[in-house]
This record gives structure tokens, sequence and C-alpha cells, in this order.
């Protein structure tokens, strides 16, 4: 595994995954992208209609922060910070996906079910079911795992080859 893509969503939810990839790439000297979707401000002109806005110094300013902020979190991974453009946060992610090609994704849930998924969606569904990599889905309160890679640091490089008692 040489390349892992973290995603968030700006929520402190959403940046529960980036230890997590942190210490996955670290223990696997792979290299490591966050990306962040920045949402367009949207004018409601019906029930279910909007105008995007149209670019300007404040869609820049708001992709700058972001980009400033992943830095300043996750020092020396790659960040990225895409403006969504109408699309669905979704879609974001699995085109950049699509372009960067990494080994695996690394997303934050937040855990909705029933109505507030039905009602929502959910962007870690939607990636995993359509993602070109396998998807890590971090919940919150799961601690981050201690990766270890074997023959290194004293790891076993081998499994028992008699059952495990």
């Amino acid at each position: 595994m040489t390349h892992i893509l973290v995603t968030t969503d700006g929520s402190e939810l959403g940046h529960l995954a980036l230890p997590h990839a942190r210490a996955l790439a670290d223990a696997l000297h792979a290299q490591l992208t966050v990306l962040s979707v920045v949402p367009d401000d949207t004018m409601l002109v019906g029930e279910f209609a909007y105008i995007p806005p149209v670019s300007g110094p404040d869609e820049v300013a708001r992709v700058q922060a972001t980009e400033a902020d992943l830095a300043e979190r996750l020092p020396g991974a790659a960040v990225r910070a895409e403006l969504a453009r109408g699309r669905h946060t979704t879609r974001v992610i699995l085109d950049v996906a699509a372009e960067l090609n990494p080994d695996l994704i690394v997303m934050g849930t937040h855990g909705r079910s029933g109505l507030g998924r039905a009602l929502l969606g959910s962007v870690a569904e939607g990636v995993a079911h359509h993602a070109p990599a396998p998807v890590l889905l971090v919940r919150a309160g799961q601690p981050v795992t201690a990766w270890a890679v074997p023959g290194a640091l004293g790891v076993p490089a081998g499994l028992p080859s008699g059952p495990v008692a």
C-alpha cells in the first residue's frame, strides 16, 4: 500500500478519521492525501432548486482556509480542498479518488440511520459502494490503532503455524 486518501467534511466528527489515516500511513510509509469538499454557497429559488454562486474571492478564501487548517492538522500530508461546484460530496470524493488512484480511502461516518439517512443520504455509504479502492470507515469513539508492519520494530514476520489458543 503506497497511497492513502483520507476525507473530512470539516466537522470535528469528520476530522476523527484523520489520526486513523495518519497512523496507518506512517506504519506503511505510504503517501497520505487529505481531501475536504468545500460546499457551495447556494441561493434557494424554490423548494427544490438553487442557483450556484459565481466564483469569487470568498470562495477562494474558503478553499485556502480549509487547506491551511488541514495542513496544520496533518503535517507532511498532501492537502486538497475541492469546491463542490454543484456536485454532491460523494461525487467529488469519487472523482478525486479516480484521479489519484489511492490504495485505500479512509473516512469518518456520522452513523446516521433510519429517517436521517434516508433524508440526508450517506456520503460514506455512497463512497463505499462506488469507490475504486477499499474504504475504511471510522466511527466516533473508535481509538486509533497502533498499526505495525510485520517484521518491523519487533513485530513477528509470520503467523503462528499451529492453532491459536
